[in-house]
């Protein structure tokens, strides 16, 4: 790795990660979550397709696991960023941007193991209902296209909340906006949200166009520009969308750290 991408950026890396790994915040969020999902994934009744298990799976933990990415990452650069370190930071040979999204992707794929293996307990299960290894590669393919641009996106939400209130707050913030933007549909929300239209982080484009989840999933029965019918290029615009705001709350969260600085 350290080849691939130089000392300084692998040395980052490893130290973020090293970080996280030896955060319990992270795990005490994480954990009971995926447990929770691995049961409802296990309780699920057998399907004649194997491959929508992992569908269903992937969509599940979205819904259920990934507000608990959005609060464990609140601290993530405010704490970082506190005691010095913002001097420290500044006089590294690796700072800037790609400092920034260093310090966010590390952790996050230590934070998406627990997630990882859900989904392949899902494939696993579809694979012995399937007898093939069609669920296997759904459950990666759920992971990649429903978990992982979700997760990104609750991260970096966080982070950004993370230093724009105490740590308290930003949690509940972090928690009552994924679940704005993934449940609250307009007949229950009484401001405008992304739910059942584009820009919506659960996946629930994605899992209708590829993984055979139902279509209500992703448009939530609304329609207009927003909220599409199912195909693969709408599939292709949600995770744009969401590529796209969470790289908006990166840079955001930038800002106010160089800033602080």
């Amino acid at each position: 790795m350290t080849a691939l991408l130089g000392p300084a950026v692998a040395g980052t890396l490893r130290y973020e990660a090293l970080m996280a790994l030896r955060r319990r915040a992270v795990w005490y969020t994480l954990l009971p979550l995926s447990l929770l999902a691995l049961v409802m994934v296990a309780g699920a009744p057998a399907s004649a397709e194997g491959a929508h298990r992992a569908g269903d799976a992937a969509l599940k933990v979205s819904l259920f696991c990934l507000p608990g990415v959005a609060a464990a990452f609140v601290d993530r650069l405010a704490r970082g960023n506190g005691g010095g370190m913002g001097e420290l930071l500044a006089a590294a040979p690796f700072r800037g941007a790609a400092h920034l999204v260093a310090r966010l992707a590390a952790p996050l794929a230590v934070a998406l193991l627990p997630l990882l293996l859900v989904m392949l307990a899902a494939g696993a299960l579809g694979a012995v209902e399937d007898g093939g290894a069609a669920p296997l590669r759904a459950a990666l393919l759920g992971f990649a296209v429903v978990v992982l641009p979700g997760a990104a996106a609750g991260a970096a939400f966080g982070a950004l909340a993370g230093l724009l209130m105490p740590p308290v707050l930003a949690r509940v913030a972090a928690v009552l906006a994924w679940c704005w933007a993934t449940i609250a549909t307009p007949r229950f929300s009484p401001v405008p949200t992304p739910t059942g239209t584009l820009l919506s982080p659960l996946g629930g484009y994605p899992g209708a166009a590829w993984l055979g989840q139902p279509e209500v999933l992703a448009h939530r029965f609304l329609d207009g520009p927003l909220s599409p019918p199912v195909g693969t290029g709408t599939a292709l615009l949600n995770l744009a969308a969401v590529a796209g705001t969470t790289t908006l709350f990166v840079a955001a969260a930038g800002l106010l750290l160089a800033g602080r600085r």
